[in-house]
């Protein structure tokens, strides 16, 4: 399952708060007005900035609530 890399913009939220949420991938090519990342942080078109690698501390509740991958979906060359 894709996910998207976010990060909520400095000035938004303080420093300690801007960390790297992961959020299910839209179904279709539209940008919706809001987005809910896995751990329920919801965040709004324009405050946020989309990441092409993790940066900076990741949300735990994200990576405690991030669907795990089926069977096939893992690369089996590590």
């Amino acid at each position: 399952m894709p996910v998207l890399l976010v990060r909520k913009r400095a000035g938004v939220v303080g420093e300690t708060q801007r960390t790297c949420h992961l959020v299910p991938m839209p179904d279709d090519d539209s940008t919706p007005l809001a987005m809910t990342a896995y751990c329920g942080e919801l965040i709004h078109r324009g405050e946020a900035e989309l990441l092409a690698q993790p940066s900076g501390m990741p949300c735990v509740g994200c990576l405690f609530r991030v669907p795990m991958p089926r069977d096939g979906e893992l690369a089996h060359d590590w």
